[in-house]
């Protein structure tokens, strides 16, 4: 290896913009030998492990356990034994990487002991940030972090008064990394995509009695959500234009059918994804989704469980909501909400009647999906549910 090696935030996928430190694994003056797990670090809603690509001794820690920073923004150093400190703080000073969040004072070698040093010494970007829009005063708050630094708990700590009647009014909650996830990429979503919606209402009454005679006949049991995703894949191979991506400035139309279904856990939602639905008997469909929930409970999805989804299906019909507005996951080009199946009065044959009724709408982006598409859509999907 070079002398000097700097740790940088990587880019895991082509959607990463930042990651949050979750565990450093080694520690300053630990020899690291090429190969080994130094930190574990969460972006879009899972965890990857830096494996380091030389040997060395991890000389500087720099970003700290909990603190969010852009790709390429520097993490630590790893160098030889050998090197002396003073050539590690001027490869430290400069430093760019890329990074818009290297600054002197994110550096070790410029921090002073907490309560002396200036507060942007002592404090992340999304730390000042936080602070600056609850009002809070850096330079008035001791840091709890390590060497002193200046943590979000801090800051809203400071913000309430720290204990007292206000304080014991509320309960501050951190935002998990992956909660700061979902949070800035439904906003860029919601600002940067023009959604438009058209909503539909579909009888399930012969697809509950196709259910029916399924788990009569199988082990695996197949829910409502399970054959109307099986539908919507049937329904994307029939309407390919709505089974898209938008990358950059090309639409990305699939062959399969790569479903992500969202997956509601304590921790935020979770587009897990099947791949080839369309080649998938219900059962299988229904395997596979069970195992996908599985793994998003125990925190062991991977990579490719979250990513490459083509269309997205959101159900909230078992909270007992009757219809919603779902946001694009981009860089999808669809989702389809769905409510809760309800008997309704209908009129068939001119004569009054009670049909188990469900409401869906489709949340579609304009740049890529026109109106009479996703209508378009929409009627051959209830021509699936129909045939069933």
């Amino acid at each position: 290896m070079s002398q000097i090696y700097p740790i940088a935030v990587p880019k895991w996928g082509i959607e990463m913009v930042e990651g949050t430190i979750n565990t450093w694994n080694k520690q300053e003056g630990d020899v690291v030998a090429k190969g080994d797990e130094v930190f574990e670090m969460e972006s879009d809603k899972i965890v990857n492990v830096w494996d380091s690509p030389v040997d060395g001794v991890l000389r500087r820690i720099i970003a700290q356990e909990g603190d969010a920073h852009p790709v390429g923004a520097l993490l630590g150093v790893i160098a030889a034994p050998d090197v002396d400190d003073a050539a590690i703080d001027a490869f430290i000073g400069s430093f760019t990487g890329g990074s818009k969040d290297k600054t002197p004072e994110t550096t070790p070698a410029a921090a002073k002991p907490a309560g002396a040093a200036d507060a942007a010494t002592r404090s992340s970007p999304s730390v000042r940030k936080l602070a600056q829009e609850l009002g809070v005063d850096l330079n008035s708050i001791e840091g709890t972090g390590r060497r002193g630094r200046i943590t979000e708990e801090d800051v809203r700590a400071a913000a309430t008064g720290g204990d007292g009647a206000d304080a014991d009014a509320v309960e501050i909650i951190p935002l998990s990394a992956t909660r700061k996830t979902i949070g800035r990429r439904l906003s860029e979503a919601k600002q940067q995509i023009p959604h438009f919606y058209l909503s539909v209402d579909y009888e399930l009454d012969g697809l509950l009695a196709h259910r029916s005679r399924l788990n009569e006949s199988g082990d695996t049991k197949v829910s409502v959500n399970d054959l109307i995703v099986w539908c919507v894949a049937q329904a994307l191979m029939k309407e390919p234009r709505v089974n898209v991506n938008l990358v950059g400035d090309d639409i990305h139309q699939f062959r399969d059918a790569n479903i992500s279904v969202a997956i509601a856990t304590d921790e935020g939602l979770y587009p897990a994804t099947v791949r080839a639905v369309q080649e998938m008997s219900p059962q299988q469909l229904a395997q596979a989704i069970a195992t996908l929930a599985e793994k998003t409970r125990q925190g062991s999805l991977a990579k490719e469980d979250i990513s490459g989804g083509s269309f997205t299906v959101s159900n909230l019909g078992m909270f007992g909501v009757s219809n919603f507005t779902a946001i694009i996951n981009p860089p999808m080009g669809a989702i389809l909400a769905l409510g809760k199946g309800e008997p309704r009065a209908v009129i068939k044959d001119g004569k009054p009647a009670v049909a188990t009724i469900v409401s869906a709408t489709l949340s579609c982006d304009h740049r890529v999906i026109d109106g009479a598409v996703g209508a378009k859509f929409l009627q051959v999907l209830g021509q699936e549910i129909a045939a069933l």
